[in-house]
């Protein structure tokens, strides 16, 4: 089954994208990315759920019209995301190819993915490094100069590499625009076992930028109660 996977990508799309007009809701949305599958093909976050579920809350509630996700994975958040956000919303996604947090995604998903988008929303997936001043540019290209309503940054978890992705994107969101940060909490053990510099290491270093940016700006922090220790998800109003 693992070898026909790439055969059967326009299968299992056409199966995910009748199920999902069916999600309406939150709750629905969330149920159908954690639990699809088919032909042994899946799109599962890497979310806590309890953590995504408050963030898609949020999100169903402003119906973005133009969003962009940095670390698409699995694509999960990005299936949630195209289900949330305005039915004519314009979706991109940013994903480098085995790029070492999470991983990136095999070319024979891109059928899946843009299985995706409603009717009449546009979906453009780029399989990029994001702090490349090219990528920069394709995704300024691609708004025309309309302003991101919604920025979800969970791809290059060191420091720097989220600090820049923050600082190339953060501008292109529209003033009460929404910027939401995975894996803000400190590692626990056994990450920590590696050294707490270690770059290398999930969940990584965001934690180290978002220590910096709360305090500084309107935050909120969803972090799941029952959790380890480790994830959470951070959200900024600009």
């Amino acid at each position: 089954m693992r070898l026909m996977r790439p055969a059967l990508a326009s299968a299992a799309a056409r199966r995910l994208h009748s199920r999902a007009a069916a999600a309406h809701d939150v709750d629905a949305v969330l149920q159908l990315a954690f639990d699809f599958q088919a032909f042994g093909i899946h799109v599962r976050p890497l979310q806590r759920r309890f953590e995504l579920r408050a963030l898609l809350e949020e999100l169903a509630r402003r119906a973005p019209r133009a969003v962009l996700e940095i670390g698409t994975a699995n694509g999960g958040t990005l299936l949630a995301f195209t289900r949330l956000a305005a039915p004519d919303a314009h979706i991109i996604s940013i994903d480098l190819p085995a790029g070492p947090f999470g991983g990136g995604y095999p070319r024979w998903k891109l059928p899946l993915y843009r299985s995706f988008a409603a009717p009449r929303q546009r979906l453009d997936l780029l399989r990029a490094d994001s702090h490349r001043p090219e990528t920069l540019a394709q995704v300024r290209s691609l708004l025309d100069e309309r302003p991101l309503d919604f920025l979800f940054i969970d791809a290059d978890h060191t420091c720097d590499g989220v600090r820049e992705d923050y600082e190339a994107y953060g501008p292109l969101l529209r003033p009460g625009g929404l910027i939401a940060f995975h894996d803000i909490l400190p590692p626990a053990p056994p990450f920590r076992q590696a050294g707490e510099d270690a770059t290398n290491e999930l969940p990584g270093e965001v934690w180290r930028l978002w220590a910096q940016l709360r305090d500084r700006l309107p935050s909120r922090e969803i972090i799941d109660p029952s959790g380890s220790g480790c994830m959470g998800i951070g959200l900024i109003t600009v």
